[in-house]
């Protein structure tokens, strides 16, 4: 039987990954505080990582966060200035209704965070730092 090609087995078909799994950035929402306590409480529940952004990674790249194929944490930490925003989520990867699922659950858990922000294409490569800037600036100019 050399040289018949075989037979693909049913079920065999190779599946590409979804993507990383979603998650959500966290900025100056702490741990042991209750509103971060809370927010890292309605994001469990709802099956979406958190990951806490620390002073040194605030120039990591917000694709690096998400784990996006390409996107690696900077060489060099952070030395800039601390964002003015005493607080920011940045959510990767989550569908129209998470979204609006997190935004709910927020509220009725009594943790709404002010300024947030999601992860789309033109902002991927933003160092975190300046997105929450951005973000908080547009905030307030809306508020």
């Amino acid at each position: 039987m050399a040289g018949r090609p075989r037979k693909k087995a049913v079920g065999s078909k190779k599946v590409k990954p979804s993507g990383p799994a979603p998650c959500a950035v966290l900025w100056g929402l702490d741990p042991s505080s209750e509103k971060g306590a809370a927010v890292r409480a309605v994001l469990k529940d709802m099956g979406v990582v958190a990951r806490t952004a620390g002073y040194e990674r605030l120039g990591d790249a917000v694709g690096a966060f998400a784990r996006l194929p390409g996107f690696r944490p900077a060489p060099v930490p952070y030395a800039g200035p601390e964002p003015a925003a005493g607080e920011f989520v940045l959510l990767c990867g989550l569908t129209d209704a998470q979204v609006n699922e997190f935004l709910a659950r927020s509220r009725e858990a009594g943790c709404v965070v002010g300024p947030k922000a999601l992860l789309t294409k033109a902002n991927r490569a933003w160092p975190l730092a300046q997105l929450i800037e951005a973000v908080a600036a547009e905030h307030a100019a809306n508020a």
